[in-house]
This record gives structure tokens, sequence and C-alpha cells, in this order.
């Protein structure tokens, strides 16, 4: 066959930096913020699925998207959240039948960071993700595709993205458990807000070394579990509009399917550093889970997730986003993979300081100046107009038992007194 076409890019006026300004947009009345997103050319990169196998003719490309978005309030920058969009052209030809072409799209979401500078409690946060995810729907029109993936590894770390923002007072860092629950409810938010109730989205999730029926631990007790489905009860903590979001517990694989066939192999995550071993060829997705479950960075008492969603892109939603954009912002440049890593490692640098609102300042304007002397990038700006949060009163939590973990030194110590 010929050489491969390449996935056309999408039309770049639809901006990720309009959806996000839109979704702050809602947040309680009275607050300024700035949305200002890099994002690069696409490149082309390896396959997701690099040592699958098929029978027949296969030939994939793949290209990929990288994109920063950060959010300012009063000049000090206050969450950033670090994205790879991937889009996958395929061509299959088996016997005498004429080829199939398909394309995919699967983001993963890699870091997402709070500075601890934001004035006043809101869920900024969780408005930035839910913003991202309504920007998919830009990949209707250009790709003709029903749905996007949605993929990411929730592991607690004080910081990802702002220098030493772990010691800022105002940040509130998130354990292992919290981090996951936390997850939970923002995809939650944000997949309805992406399909306005128009879709049903369908997620999974998978915490490595757990059960289905140690689930409502990390989700709530009323997130009661059916048939490989997770039912959200209407007075459950992580139920909005339930009916827009479809819970699933474990990976979306059979399990018994060779795991180099179907698992979506991403950068700088554990199952691909995993499935990069010469000895998993031959595993199954259920053996990759069993060895997740005992690896350095998923076991040996962490706690970490993986979560995987299927949002359905409707018509209705992408109509409407093409009216997003209009001339004043379609500037925004596209970097390259080089600039893009440059600018993450001014990030880090080591004059870089976001422990206190005084150098958190510095550091934001350290980062604009750098921004505005190398890159067409400009502000957009997001004046919040949405209702008052209302809290309801904090009731007494019902204690059940934790999920438990293997651990055999107490009896080891109290076999030892015994013989003594």
């Amino acid at each position: 066959m010929a050489s491969m076409p390449a996935p056309q890019p999408v039309h770049r006026r639809a901006l990720v930096a309009e959806y996000i300004a839109e979704s702050l947009r809602t947040l309680p009345a009275g607050s300024s913020f700035a949305v200002r997103v890099v994002y690069t050319a696409d490149q082309p990169v390896d396959s997701l699925t690099p040592r699958r196998r098929l029978s027949h003719f296969h030939a994939e490309n793949t290209l990929s998207r990288r994109v920063l978005a950060f959010v300012s309030q009063g000049g000090c920058l206050v969450a950033g959240l670090d994205v790879h969009e991937f889009t996958t052209l395929r061509i299959e030809a088996q016997g005498a039948q004429p080829p199939r072409t398909s394309t995919t799209v699967d983001c993963c979401i890699e870091k997402l960071d709070t500075s601890g500078e934001l004035a006043g409690r809101m869920p900024m946060a969780r408005a930035l993700v839910a913003g991202y995810l309504r920007s998919l729907h830009r990949y209707s029109t250009a790709l003709n595709i029903p749905s996007v993936g949605v993929h990411l590894f929730a592991r607690a770390q004080p910081e990802y993205l702002f220098a030493k923002s772990k010691d800022n007072p105002g940040k509130r860092i998130l354990g292992d458990l919290e981090l996951v629950k936390w997850w939970q409810s923002a995809l939650q938010f944000a997949l309805e807000y992406s399909a306005k109730s128009i879709c049903t989205a369908v997620a999974n999730c998978i915490v490595p070394g757990s059960t289905m029926r140690e689930s409502s631990w990390f989700f709530g007790k009323d997130c009661t579990l059916g048939a490989g489905s997770m039912n959200n009860n209407a007075n459950g903590p992580c139920t909005e509009r339930a009916q827009s979001v479809d819970w699933k517990w474990g990976l979306p694989y059979p399990l018994g399917a060779r795991a180099h066939d179907c698992v979506l192999q991403f950068p700088d995550d554990p199952i691909t550093r995993l499935l990069s071993e010469p000895h998993s060829s031959a595993w199954s997705v259920s053996g990759l889970l069993d060895m997740l479950s005992v690896s350095e960075e998923c076991g040996s008492g962490h706690r970490t997730a993986y979560f995987m969603a299927s949002l359905p892109l409707c018509p209705g939603i992408s109509a409407q986003a093409g009216d997003i954009a209009d001339s004043s912002t379609a500037s925004q440049g596209h970097l390259s993979f080089e600039d893009y890593d440059r600018i993450l490692v001014a990030l880090f640098d080591h004059e870089m300081d976001f422990s206190s609102t005084a150098s958190a300042c510095l550091s934001s304007n350290r980062l604009k100046d750098y921004l505005d002397s190398n890159f067409d990038i400009p502000l957009i700006s997001a004046e919040t107009t949405g209702p008052a949060i209302t809290r309801e009163p904090i009731q007494a939590a019902t204690p059940y038992n934790l999920p438990t973990v293997n651990d055999l030194s107490t009896v080891i110590r109290k076999k030892r007194k015994i013989v003594s």
C-alpha cells in the first residue's frame, strides 16, 4: 500500500482557552481570571499500542499535540493543566475485503496543579478540567468521530507544576485516597458539563490492589456497584446528574485479552513502564493489573487510580463550539515540542518560588515575561457570574472499615514474643 495518509489537523479557531474561560465564568460571581493556553503543532509519534499483534494487514499513523493551560488571578498563577492529545489513523485490510479506515482521539491528562494563591474557596480546578474536556468537541466536526478517550493516572504528589508550592499555606495537598475521591468527583462534574446532559459518557476507574467490593470507600458508601457498573444513588456524594455518566469498575478492556493488543501506553506512565519489560509480551489485562498492584508506583502502600472515560461528541455542542472563538484570539501560536519543554523547565527554574504570595506573584510575572518575549499567546479574561455556593450542614459520618492492606509484620512480632 502507498504511504500512510496523515490525520487532518483540527481547526485552530476553536481554541481551548475560550472553552476554559467559558467554564470559569460559571464560578460564583465576583472573581476575575485570565486564561492562557499553550499548544504545540501536531508531531508524529510512536503508536500507543506499539507491540500489538494482528492477523491481517494493519497500518497506523499517530500524531501528538501537547496542551498547557494556565489560570491566573490578579496577575498571580493559581492553576495549571498539562495534557497530551493523540490522533491515530488506522487502515486495516483483511482478505479480499476493501480496506477500512478509522480515526481515534485520546487525551491523557498528565498534570494538574494549584499554587495555593486562589482568593476565596471555589471549585476552580474542577472548572478548569471541565472547560478543557468541553474543548474536545472541536474534534467532532474536524474528524467526524463519535467520541474522544480521556485518560489519567491519579497519583498524589505535593507539587506538579509550581515550584515550592507545597510550602504555600494556602495550598491544600491531598493524600492518596483524597486525591482518588477528588478526581472521581471532578470527572463526574466535568463529563456532565461537557455533555450538557445531551449524551451519556462512560467512565472506568480501577485502584490497583483494590477490589470492586472496596470501591465504596473510594467513592462513598452510597455509590453501589452492580455487574461491573457504578450506579450512583441520588443521595450519594458522587452524584449530580448521574444519568450523564455511567461509571464502571475496572479497565475498559477484556480481562483475558493480551495487554499489548488493547491497553494504550502513554508517556511517563506506570503501565507503559511495565509493558516495556521483555517478559510482558504474553501478559493478559488481568495479569497486568496484578503486576500493577505490586509495582513500586502503585503498590508498596500507595493508593493510585486509573481513570478512563469515553466522552461522546454531541453534534449540538460542536455546532455551538464553532461560535466561541473569534479573530482576536485566533493568533495563538503553535509551538514545537522543544519550546513546550522549555516552558515546563522555566516553571521549575531555581528562581521560581510559589511558597508565599509575594514570591508567587514575582514568579508569575517572571513566567509571563518569558512567554511574552518568546511567544505570541494572549490572555483571555473570564469574569465569574455564577451563583454563590451553598454548603449543606456537615453530618457526622458513619464509620466503616478501610480497605485492608496485607501486612505480616504484626504477626511476626507476636510470634517472636511468644517464642521468647
